[in-house]
């Protein structure tokens, strides 16, 4: 995924962006920012779906949440992404972390916990890359995701939701300090980060949903005890396989 290759090989070292890199640090921190994120109950309630258990980071990026995970007292976690930059900086927490692409998931339900942070709407068809994630999921584990929430593609100028591929022919006929820049203008705009914005706008493919559209596809799964906390810009959901 040449797109991200690019992202984290350069824009993470850049000196505009140093600020930002303590985000990718493996610390408590990220522990805090997890639970905080994505709703999931700690490592000390009885009920948790991380401590002990086998998990899998699908989509992993540099290791932000695996570390999270690791830290929830994990038994096991596989981490994987199709960037392999970002696999460079996962290892380093994780020695095992590996590339791979997510289209090439076979049904395999042996994790109890499945995380897919910022991804499936980066693929070419989200519902069926949602498919693929699920299928790892074994009976009462939890698969969570957190996808773009399409109430915020106004904000976006265009970037994201169904004009997305449309205006990434733009995007990609600027050069890297006018992305840069661009991105910038982003953050004086709207707030965030550029590192966040540039995330945000450099795919091919920024697809968005609503909540009640990714519940569904939960449900079409076999996935119930759904819950939704909504996080700024983005839809945090996650489900129990029934």
């Amino acid at each position: 995924m040449a797109d991200f290759d690019y992202q984290w090989k350069n824009l993470l070292g850049k000196e505009v962006l140093e600020k930002e890199e303590e985000k990718f640090e493996c610390n408590n921190d990220r522990v805090k920012e997890f639970l905080h994120l994505t709703g999931i109950k700690p490592w000390y309630k009885k009920d948790s779906f991380i401590k002990n258990k086998t998990c899998l980071d699908a989509g992993c990026g540099p290791g932000r949440w695996t570390c999270a995970i690791q830290r929830l007292g994990a038994k096991k976690v596989d981490s994987f992404d199709l960037s392999e930059e970002a696999i460079k900086r996962c290892k380093e927490i994780n020695p095992d972390a590996y590339m791979f692409d997510i289209w090439d998931l076979k049904p395999n339900p042996v994790y109890d916990f499945v995380l897919s942070w910022g991804v499936l709407h980066h693929t070419e068809k989200p519902r069926e890359a949602f498919t693929k994630v699920a299928s790892q999921v074994k009976k009462n584990g939890m698969l969570h995701v957190m996808i773009y929430n399409k109430e915020n593609d106004w904000a976006y100028d265009g970037f994201r939701g169904e004009t997305c591929v449309e205006k990434h022919k733009y995007w990609v006929t600027l050069s890297d300090k006018e992305k840069i820049k661009l991105c910038e203008d982003m953050v004086k705009k709207r707030r965030g980060n550029i590192h966040g914005w540039f995330d945000a706008l450099n795919p091919t493919y920024n697809w968005s949903y609503s909540a009640s559209e990714i519940e569904q596809w939960f449900e079409e799964e076999g996935f119930t005890e759904i819950k939704l906390k909504m996080v700024k810009q983005n839809i945090n959901m996650n489900g129990i396989l029934s």
